[in-house]
């Protein structure tokens, strides 16, 4: 394995004193560096943690604008210049390694700056060396910290001699600012099903969906005016092929009003912004959105909405059958998940929605109390996958 520059702490030799924590925050003004404290057998030790420099590091993967660099010696840094503070990073690192700055996201760079001059200030400021730096060939897994495999943290950890460390890394938070998500990812996978089904006024109800709750969803960028630097993100962010892919798909869908042929590269642009969206939330860095649960219900919100409409304006019985089928498959999906993190199931809902889809067969106008069930309902649960987010950090402190 190659060497890669890294941090190395011994919890042996820290005496919790703050002062690789002090260091960092009068350097640099943030709290990039945690001091998380563990109860052994009558006594205590600590963990200093910052940025791991991770040799797969997430972060710099998922980012839509390249902002997150990796040099040839393994340090990882943000480019700020470059960086839309969208915060996709902060969802792909299961070590709360990131914060939000004035200009950009920010983060440990290892004090980049300094080497060659001098050692990173943490560093430097550790009264007994129980952290240090210098070339590594890769970390340890500890069990107190996320799963090493997803990230490949390049931190080399000396655990205590005696006594064994347990803390929790499996922790809960609301996501914050989600309204702006909930309505896009809601509001493109409905126009994609109804615009896939040619039901009436599919082009402007298309565009009018997916410009609305694009505008929506800006506010989740704290640095807007950078934005047009997504496109350097196409090639491996799912952020950046969401947000280019249903763009794209808007002047298609107003091209298709005069030439209909435009309606086909619309549909697979959509398409294609639809599935990025469902991956961007595949994280395995957050357990309850890392599920099968996640691309049921994000497909199914299209489909449960617009299939009651689609009876409604074709009386064809396919549509019934393949609601009944969706409103089932969504129900066992959030079972399972509601089993693992203790989530709603979804059978208040559905059920109702089945019935009433079922039973439009002989009333069609029953399709529409489906139809507005099935908004309230996929509302309801995808809230709920916003501000009941299971996810990997470092203990508590």
């Amino acid at each position: 394995m190659e060497r890669q520059l890294g941090f190395i702490f011994d919890h042996n030799k820290c005496i919790l004193c703050n002062a690789c924590v002090n260091a960092c925050t009068q350097a640099y003004g943030y709290h990039w560096r945690k001091l998380p404290v563990f109860q052994i057998d009558g006594y205590k030790t600590a963990l200093s943690i910052a940025c791991n420099h991770c040799r797969d590091p997430k972060c710099m993967d998922v980012c839509p604008t390249d902002a997150i660099e990796k040099e040839d010696n393994g340090i990882v840094h943000i480019a700020k210049e470059k960086c839309i503070g969208c915060g996709y990073c902060t969802w792909a690192c299961p070590y709360e390694a990131l914060e939000m700055g004035k200009d950009s996201m920010t983060k440990c760079d290892l004090c980049m700056s300094r080497l060659g001059n001098g050692m990173p200030y943490c560093v430097e400021a550790c009264p007994t060396g129980a952290l240090a730096f210098g070339w590594i060939e890769g970390g340890n897994q500890v069990d107190y910290l996320p799963p090493f495999e997803i990230t490949k943290p390049n931190f080399k950890i000396i655990t205590p001699k005696e006594g064994k460390i347990e803390g929790e890394y499996v922790k809960e938070k609301e996501e914050k600012n989600y309204l702006g998500l909930l309505s896009f990812t809601i509001g493109s996978e409905v126009a994609l099903f109804y615009s896939l089904l040619r039901l009436p006024y599919y082009a402007p109800i298309s565009i009018v969906l997916l410009l609305v709750t694009l505008l929506l969803s800006i506010n989740h960028s704290k640095f807007f005016s950078r934005s047009l630097k997504m496109i350097y993100g196409l090639k491996n962010s799912w952020l950046s092929r969401e947000v280019i892919f249903s763009l794209l798909s808007i002047p298609f869908f107003a091209l298709d009003l005069v030439y209909s042929p435009a309606y086909y590269v619309a549909e697979v642009l959509l398409a294609l912004g639809v599935a990025s969206s469902i991956m961007i939330y595949m994280l395995k860095s957050r357990p309850s959105w890392y599920n099968a649960d996640t691309p049921i219900s994000f497909i199914g919100s299209g489909l449960t909405v617009v299939l009651p409409l689609a009876y409604f304006f074709t009386h064809d019985v396919v549509f019934i059958a393949v609601g009944v089928l969706v409103g089932a498959l969504e129900i066992i999906t959030a079972h399972e998940k509601a089993k693992k993190f203790n989530t709603h199931e979804r059978t208040l809902f559905n059920i109702p929605y089945i019935v009433l889809i079922v039973l439009s067969f002989v009333f069609a106008p029953l399709s529409i109390i489906a139809f507005v069930l099935a908004i309230y309902s996929e509302v309801n649960h995808r809230v709920e996958f916003f501000k009941k987010v299971i996810y990997y950090g470092i203990p508590n402190y």
